[in-house]
This record gives structure tokens, sequence and C-alpha cells, in this order.
């Protein structure tokens, strides 16, 4: 142990030794020499002080407001204050949506997670329907049904996360007349029926407040045919 210069084995020893001889007292704080290099020395930063503040005015340096961990309706994005676009600075802003069929979920949350609009949340929710509308009408029978049941149950999921719940409802409205017209390539009722067996209708105001459906209408849309 006294040829390693890991401050969290010292620590852990430390913590082992001092139960191993006082059983029921609180662990001490870390010994000083673990934490001495974790922070500048004091005296360093009262002497940095002057120039750290004089840096800090001549650059403008600002607090940023601290980013929103909810992925709501809301998605203003988070600037400094002094107006400085480090983002477009970097070239990380987030361009046009692109979900692959090969790799749909994935890429969706990922977009979801980082949109910053409203016309992003569609339009990937947009893709994402066409993705699940095309392995619907690609399924030789049922094939492809469980992984089309996959992709709209994450759509319902997510849209409920985002509290935008009539883009999933207009899609399912649109979907169910595809599946019961034989619009997706032939006879696709039993797809319909998994659906409703997983209980993915539509999405009414007692799950997602924005919704314009109440739970009646949600459930008469699952049952009629």
């Amino acid at each position: 142990m006294t040829d390693t210069y890991s401050p969290v084995l010292h620590r852990i020893d430390q913590a082992v030794r001092w139960r191993a001889v006082h059983p029921s007292e609180p662990i001490p704080p870390p010994y000083e020499i673990l934490t001495r290099y974790t922070k500048p020395p004091e005296s360093l930063v009262r002497k940095s002080g002057h120039s750290l503040e004089k840096l800090m005015a001549a650059a403008d340096v600002k607090k940023v407001p601290p980013k929103a961990q909810s992925r709501k309706r809301a998605r203003n994005e988070v600037k400094p204050l002094s107006g400085l676009d480090v983002d477009a600075l970097l070239g990380s802003k987030h361009g046009k949506v692109n979900i692959s069929k090969t790799n749909a979920i994935p890429e969706f949350r990922q977009t979801l997670g980082a949109a910053e609009s409203l016309d992003i949340i569609k339009d990937a929710a947009k893709q994402f329907s066409t993705i699940i509308e095309s392995q619907i009408s690609d399924s030789f029978a049922d094939q492809g049904y469980q992984s089309a049941l996959e992709k709209l149950s994450v759509l319902r999921e997510e849209m409920i996360e985002t509290e935008e719940p009539d883009v999933y409802n207009d899609f399912l409205r649109i979907l169910k007349k595809k599946l019961l017209g034989e619009e997706l390539n032939g006879d696709r009722t039993e797809m319909w029926w998994l659906i409703k067996k997983e209980k993915l209708g539509l999405i009414p105001r007692s799950v997602s407040s924005p919704s314009t459906i109440n739970d009646n209408e949600a459930k008469e849309f699952l049952l009629s045919t």
C-alpha cells in the first residue's frame, strides 16, 4: 500500500483500518495529505485573485443558467449571458434530422434528447413513423410486426415524455386507417389486433395533459374497427 500513490486506495485503507478499531464511530475525513493536491494552495488563490478578476472582466465571463433536465415541451436553447454562441464556434449545432432504418430506435431517442425545437421533434417523429409503416408494409406475413410494435411503443413513450401526444395520436389515426384499409401491401388487420392487445392506443389527457382527447375517446378509438 505504501508503494502506491492512489488517493482512493489510501482512503479505503484508512476507512478499513478505522472501522476495525472503531466499529461504531463515524469514519473521519481523509488525511490532509490525500486532499492536498485536489485544490490550489490558498496563498496562490489570494495572490492570483486580482489577476483572475481582470481576466474575467476582459473576457466578459458570465455564469450560464443551469440547463433544464426535463425533455418536455419547452426546449429553448441555453445561451451564455454574454451572448457568445459556443456551439456555433465549435461546430456542434444539430443539423438535419436523419434516422436510419437499421438503427432507428437509438437514433430517434438520441435526436429527441438533443432536440432544441418542436420542428426537430416533429421531423424525427415523422421519419420514425415512416420507418414503422415501411416495416409493416415490407413484412412477409407477420414477421416484422413485433419490431414495428416495439418502435410504435417507443414513439408513444417518447411523445408522452416530450409532451407532444398529438404527434403520436395523429400518426396512429393514419396508421389505423391504412391497416384496416389494406393500404400497407395487403391485409394487415392482425397488426391492428396486436396494437390493441399491447394497448398502444391514443394518448389521452389523463396520461399527457396537452392531449386533445379524453379517456372515453381513446378507449372507443382502440375498440372500434
